[in-house]
């Protein structure tokens, strides 16, 4: 993360060679994420070889819906930029069970949140220095 502050006060993630997609895909309303070309696992978070069988890994653009797995709400401030009430959530994409993307639930109520519970992913565009990133969070599939 870089110290630089985005549009809602958080921090921005550090675009390296294989991050940036991750974090900037969203700019063309993509969610994107490592696929092995070898096993053909999603891989999360973001590594440089798959930590499964150590193929080449490559982005792809998934269709964004995915459903919860488990989630909290956070009650205390633990971090500038994350005022509480907020949703954390294990999200499994529909495209591979196996993978979890750990996020944040927006525009949800929290008494209605449920494993299962059908999302699409939504991005927060932030900006620091030269970087424009978009941050992957989910709401419900209404």
């Amino acid at each position: 993360m870089t110290g630089a502050a985005g549009s809602t006060g958080r921090p921005v993630p550090a675009l390296v060679d294989h991050t940036r997609t991750f974090w900037t895909s969203g700019g063309r309303g993509e969610f994107t994420m490592q696929r092995c070309v070898a096993c053909e696992r999603l891989v999360h978070p973001p590594a440089l070889r798959c930590p499964h069988d150590h193929g080449e890994l490559r982005y792809t653009a998934l269709s964004g819906d995915g459903v919860v797995e488990s989630w909290t709400v956070a009650n205390h401030q633990f971090l500038p930029g994350f005022p509480p009430p907020y949703l954390i959530a294990f999200v499994t994409p529909v495209e591979d069970d196996r993978v979890r993307v750990l996020v944040n639930l927006v525009d949800v109520d929290p008494a209605e949140v449920s494993v299962g519970m059908p999302v699409v992913a939504v991005f927060d565009h932030r900006s620091a220095d030269d970087d424009e990133v978009y941050v992957p969070q989910f709401t419900s599939r209404r």
